[in-house]
């Protein structure tokens, strides 16, 4: 069985790191918040689309909410090939814009995320950014990224340099409120250490598949979820793990349970293999 599941894991891993595909962006040009506006950057660190313009079609309707909630939005067109580089993109777009900003949040999404974690942990971002909502980020890395090239999106595994840093000790250090809001069937939970944290997920079509991952921002209940963390709120449970309380390993496969989530964890290291 355990042979049998491994084939079907290396199948599936190699399949979305493919269909996850690159993309190419650079900084926004925006201007300043106005005094007293809140400020909302999505960085959607989805390498599936192609374009600025793709990906703000994609983010539409999360984009629409949190302007319907009060919210000024900007875009940070990360590529999610390279977590440093992200974020320095990230640090390049929002640094300008706070000054006159009443709050400052980052709505981040799959690799995304991990470029914006790194720009508050390492670039200074937690002294500005008050409100950090991860949907789909892979904190702990992800098996899929494993398949990527080193230059393409590798940042995204779970033995890659970028996230080892990322991950010793307190995962998110600094005043920031910090949310997870995604898929209940995500391929990780998107945990993190050392902080209280918004841990809110929910049921979306083509769970545990990976494809979950793609439409996750343009769901309902996800989007109603990310503007109750935008607004102080929590739609699930804060928990505060404590600091290397979790590994990599624990994070993996949260929607599927009992047994058969113990195999294919136990399993992952066996098809992908540390280098």
């Amino acid at each position: 069985m355990i042979s049998g599941l491994s084939r079907g894991l290396t199948a599936l891993f190699a399949g979305v790191g493919i269909a996850a595909g690159t993309a190419l962006a650079a900084p926004a040009v925006a201007a300043p918040a106005a005094s007293g506006e809140p400020l909302v950057v999505i960085v959607p660190g989805h390498q599936l689309y192609a374009d600025e313009r793709q990906n703000e079609e994609t983010f539409r309707p999360l984009a629409d909410a949190i302007r319907s909630a009060g919210h000024r939005v900007v875009y940070a067109h990360a590529s999610g090939r390279d977590v440093a580089s992200d974020a320095r993109l990230i640090r390049d777009v929002v640094d300008p814009l706070t000054a006159g900003a009443d709050s400052v949040g980052i709505v981040a999404h799959s690799a995304g995320g991990l470029g914006a974690r790194h720009y508050l942990k390492f670039l200074g971002g937690a002294r500005v950014v008050d409100e950090y909502v991860a949907i789909g980020t892979a904190q702990y890395g992800s098996p899929g990224g494993c398949s990527q090239p080193r230059d393409g999106g590798y940042d995204t595994c779970m033995y890659a340099d970028a996230v080892t840093r990322l991950n010793e000790g307190p995962d998110a250090p600094g005043p920031t409120r910090y949310s997870v809001v995604q898929s209940d069937g995500e391929w990780t939970d998107g945990r993190l250490d050392g902080t209280a944290q918004c841990r809110a997920y929910s049921p979306v079509p083509l769970a545990n598949t990976g494809f979950d991952h793609a439409i996750e921002m343009r769901d309902p209940t996800i989007i109603a979820r990310v503007v109750t963390s935008l607004r102080g709120g929590c739609a699930g449970q804060v928990v505060t793990d404590p600091v290397d309380g979790f590994d990599w390993q624990s994070t993996l496969f949260p929607g599927i349970p009992g047994p058969l989530g113990d195999a294919v964890r136990d399993a992952v290291p066996g098809v992908v293999p540390a280098p």
